[in-house]
């Protein structure tokens, strides 16, 4: 009788334990959604090279506020990495049902590191012809009891 009685506080133990990993799993999928807009303009631009600014906005439309990481901001070009901006280790609070917007994240591309594509592209921006690019936003979602990474890439149209 006696083992018996451990057998089944054991399967409840058990069960309240897979019951409990699969609910905080559950709630971190549904209570994390973060949306990025990425806004790029051109800050300069010579022979010598090319300097984006790119302003973002981080959207959260769920009833769970979090902080993410300043995010680092990849720019490429027919899949070569044209350029990045710096790593910064600070920490952003997203509100619940709102958004945070981030100002001037600048990214050098030297016509020097990347030659032919980076002078093609100089080249179509000082004939005022638009650009493709490819902007990557990174960063993380810090939820508390544990951190997401996100990624995200969309395409955007530089015009001089």
């Amino acid at each position: 009788m006696a083992s018996l009685n451990k057998i089944i506080m054991g399967t409840a133990i058990g069960a309240g334990v897979v019951a409990l990993v699969s609910y905080f799993a559950n709630m971190r999928r549904a209570s994390v959604q973060l949306e990025v807009i990425p806004n790029a303009t051109i800050h300069s631009l010579s022979w010598t090279g090319l300097t984006i600014k790119v302003d973002a906005i981080l959207k959260n439309p769920t009833a769970a506020s979090f902080k993410v990481k300043f995010p680092y901001i990849k720019i490429s070009h027919k899949d070569t990495t044209l350029g990045s901006s710096q790593v910064i280790n600070k920490d952003i609070e997203i509100p619940a049902y709102g958004q945070v917007v981030i100002d001037s994240m600048m990214v050098e591309i030297g016509t020097l590191s990347f030659f032919s594509v980076a002078y093609d592209i100089i080249k179509a921006l000082n004939n005022k012809e638009a650009v493709a690019l490819v902007v990557q936003i990174i960063t993380t979602i810090d939820l508390g009891w544990s951190k997401i990474p996100y990624e995200e890439k969309k395409e955007i149209t530089l015009k001089k």
